[in-house]
């Protein structure tokens, strides 16, 4: 699935640690939600009706349609833009590149830096779709989208990644591009899954929620929930407990697609709208949160980081803060280093060119994503008790003293 010119050293995760102060991705399923959740998803249609009454307000969208998964919202997306071929950044999830070919389109990767983004300018644009994922939270609609438009393509902005509030929706309301949603496990938010497409033509939304639930998520979630509250003793017993399941994860190669273009094109069931439906209305005070604790940490580290600096990101676009290594080799000493303070950290994105199924659709050479995903590693931001401002100043400038000592040490 990987190409041969990869570093196995680079694709290795950080040891958890053995007793968490916070989690990279948090549940927002308290009890007063799951009580919401439970009591709309009773009565499917006021649920639905709600939820896309809400997102068509805020988004200031006439149109909203509800799907099972972020990725199939975006393949309907791709599908009404009538294009071909969608340019897409390389540094960026498979879900992306697999929602371009379930919807017909050919995905064309260009490369990406930590300081422009997307390199669109590289290629022709007239006729195609343009995919804006905000990949490390830059800006990408500011960045590109008047150009692109300029240049002929037509954008589809794929919120994914942000935290879908109602702040936030309003902020591209006269974007004027369709909007994609997604309110999946592992998402800012933390739901129990589903997507919305938000566009200004009519678009059908006609399928029947589903009836069948998987009670997975919500177990997750209320397990989550207990767990990050719970004491130290519990929470290092069950990250003990987590690392001895065959599930484990020890490389990143553990979670890539085994089949490209595989998008389910279910309606989302009464559960999954409910919760996102109970989400929505706290999300502003979740992201805003978050922000702040994004520009604590920015403001207390910048000057004290020798070995990496954070990502001059916008914190609503993405769902951690991100750290840039000088050079590879440091991000697993510093994410275990982290782990010994309780701090979780993970990476993404794999480039989309370095994996067999999508290699073949590499505008030219990746040289600069080549250079970054081998630096960059994610550090939870979002508000959950104990991951606080200082935990994570007190723990990162630990171990950025820990990776310059090691390196003395081989010096």
């Amino acid at each position: 699935m990987i190409l041969d010119r990869t570093e196995p050293s680079d694709l290795w995760y950080a040891p958890p640690p053995r007793r968490p102060v916070g989690y990279l991705h948090p549940s927002r399923m308290t009890t007063g939600r799951l009580a919401a959740t439970a009591l709309a998803a009773a009565r499917p249609r006021p649920a639905r009706t709600e939820l896309a009454a809400r997102l068509r307000e805020h988004s200031g969208r006439t149109a909203c349609a509800l799907t099972a998964t972020g990725r199939a919202a975006l393949a309907l997306a791709l599908r009404r833009t009538g294009a071909e071929e969608a340019v897409l950044s390389t540094f960026n999830c498979p879900a992306v590149a697999d929602a371009v070919l379930a919807a017909g389109l050919r995905p064309v990767l260009v490369d990406a830096d930590p300081v422009r983004g997307p390199s669109f300018a590289s290629v022709d644009l007239t006729g195609r779709a343009v995919v804006l994922t905000n990949g490390l939270g830059l800006d990408e609609w500011s960045a590109h989208a008047e150009r692109i438009e300029e240049r002929g393509g037509t954008v589809v902005l794929d919120l994914a990644q942000a935290c879908v509030s109602p702040d936030l929706l309003r902020r591209f309301r006269d974007a004027g591009c369709p909007l994609v949603l997604s309110f999946g496990e592992g998402k800012p938010l933390g739901g129990l899954g589903g997507g919305a497409l938000l566009t200004s033509a009519p678009v059908g939304d006609g399928a029947r929620l589903r009836r069948g639930f998987d009670p997975g998520p919500l177990r997750r979630a209320v397990a989550a929930r207990l767990v990050a509250h719970a004491p130290g003793v519990v929470r290092a017993a069950v990250r003990r407990a987590e690392a001895r399941t065959p599930g484990w994860s020890h490389t990143k190669a553990d979670h890539l697609p085994a089949e490209a273009g595989r998008v389910g094109q279910d309606a989302p069931s009464r559960w999954e709208v409910a919760a996102a439906t109970a989400l929505l209305r706290t999300a502003s005070g979740v992201a805003a949160e978050a922000a702040a604790l994004h520009e604590r940490v920015r403001t207390a580290v910048k000057t004290h980081l020798t070995t990496c600096r954070l990502i001059d990101a916008d914190p609503a676009l993405g769902p951690g803060i991100d750290l840039l290594f000088q050079r590879p080799g440091q991000r697993f000493a510093f994410a275990r280093a982290l782990a010994e303070h309780g701090v979780p950290s993970t990476w993404n994105y794999f480039p989309l060119h370095e994996l067999a199924p999508y290699a073949r659709f590499a505008a030219g050479p990746m040289t600069a994503a080549d250079a970054l995903w081998p630096r960059v590693l994610t550090v939870a931001k979002q508000p959950q008790p104990r991951l606080t401002a200082t935990s994570l100043v007190r723990a990162m400038i630990a171990a950025d003293r820990s990776v310059r000592d090691e390196e003395a040490g081989r010096g």
